[in-house]
């Protein structure tokens, strides 16, 4: 996983090595993330199970009306914010945690409130009267946001910080997206969080590895 890490920033062409370290701006690092999930998931055909260009003009050019477009951007920006969170807890780039985790609550807070309004209309009601998985899901992703936000202000150990707001994002995120057959109905460049999650804790977990 480490060499997938370096493989992929080296491919943006936005960081130099040194070290253990990648040297890289947090906010264009969380930038490239989000449009490498535009590239590869927002133009992924589940019909055609492959990449489709059109998907793309669709997305920029508004052509399906905003409402979709919306939506599919508030995919990607919790997908990105969900990436960036995960990165900013290995060794590779806890050199620029704070500004990632920084760069991470911008999008999973944007995502949050936007789909709150989206789904919800803003009713703690609607949320408790959904389907039984989706206000566990509501509830644990309020949970790893109320704690990574107070991660600022107060003291939390980096190992427990790292565990903990990586299962519960993990975690909400897979109870979200599940269907009635608890199959998860996402794209595959969605997949990515899972693997980058296993490699944050494990590197939380021991540090000098």
């Amino acid at each position: 996983m480490a060499h997938l890490i370096k493989d992929i920033t080296r491919f943006l062409n936005i960081s130099g090595q040194s070290g253990n370290r990648i040297e890289v701006n947090p906010y264009t690092l969380s930038a490239g993330i989000t449009l490498s999930y535009i590239a590869f998931y927002t133009a992924y055909d589940k019909a055609s199970k492959s990449l489709n260009g059109e998907l793309l003009k669709d997305f920029f050019f508004v052509r399906r009306g905003y409402d979709w477009t919306l939506k599919e951007a508030n995919k990607v920006i919790s997908l990105s914010g969900l990436t960036s969170l995960l990165l900013a807890f290995t060794p590779e780039f806890h050199h620029v945690q704070k500004d990632l985790l920084y760069a991470s609550m911008g999008l999973l807070w944007t995502h949050s409130i936007y789909s709150f309004y989206s789904f919800y209309d803003f009713s703690l009601k609607k949320v408790w009267n959904d389907k039984l998985l989706k206000p566990l899901s509501v509830a644990l992703g309020a949970a790893g946001h109320l704690l990574l936000s107070y991660s600022f202000f107060g003291k939390i150990d980096d190992a427990v910080l790292a565990v903990s707001t990586t299962a519960l994002s993990i975690a909400h995120f897979w109870t979200m997206e599940v269907d009635y057959k608890y199959k998860l109905q996402v794209r595959p460049f969605a997949y990515l969080p899972f693997p980058l999650s296993i490699y944050a804790i494990y590197r939380a977990l021991t540090p000098s590895k």
